[in-house]
């Protein structure tokens, strides 16, 4: 063989120099795309959860709420809220309903209005919550609130769980 045939071949990469270096860059991308992806996932649970949790503490803050007004016209505290103790209830705020809980709460999926910004259970487009409400009898003068806001994501499903004692 010549000298510049040699060197004409023995200057280029080999098929399996190229497989290598073809590698060695999939797995340097592949390590941020998949960091990339945990992290999407995780802000979009974390998303819910807060959610989901805004969704309860609503609901406590209700219930505390219609006891404080029947204190002040001078109602029995529990007067409006006293179908959900010891039952499982569906509370919609901004109608200011709360209906106790038939079946596996079909009726505690929450909507959301788009318009006024609002959850609910009367308009608005399908989200993947539910919402119910429990109070058990502690006490004469103390009840505990418990609020339970459900949704699966993908097929996990979750839930949040906001207890409160009222007096």
């Amino acid at each position: 063989m010549t000298a510049s045939f040699k060197q004409k071949y023995a200057s280029g990469f080999t098929l399996v120099e190229t497989l290598v270096a073809v590698s060695i860059l999939l797995v340097s991308i592949s390590g941020p795309l998949t960091l990339a992806t945990r992290g999407i996932s995780s802000a979009l649970f974390a998303r819910d959860q807060i959610t989901a949790s805004y969704l309860a503490q609503e609901a406590v803050e209700y219930a505390r709420n219609i006891r404080d007004e029947n204190t002040l016209v001078g109602n029995s505290w529990l007067t409006g809220l006293s179908s959900c103790v010891g039952a499982t209830c569906v509370v919609d705020l901004p109608n200011d309903t709360i209906d106790t809980c038939t079946g596996a709460c079909a009726e505690g999926a929450v909507l959301y209005d788009a318009s006024s910004n609002l959850y609910n259970h009367a308009t608005g487009s399908a989200t993947p919550y539910t919402r119910t409400m429990t109070l058990s009898t502690i006490s004469a003068t103390e009840v505990a609130v418990v609020v339970t806001v459900s949704w699966t994501t993908g097929t996990l499903s979750r839930s949040v769980v906001a207890r409160e004692h009222i007096h």
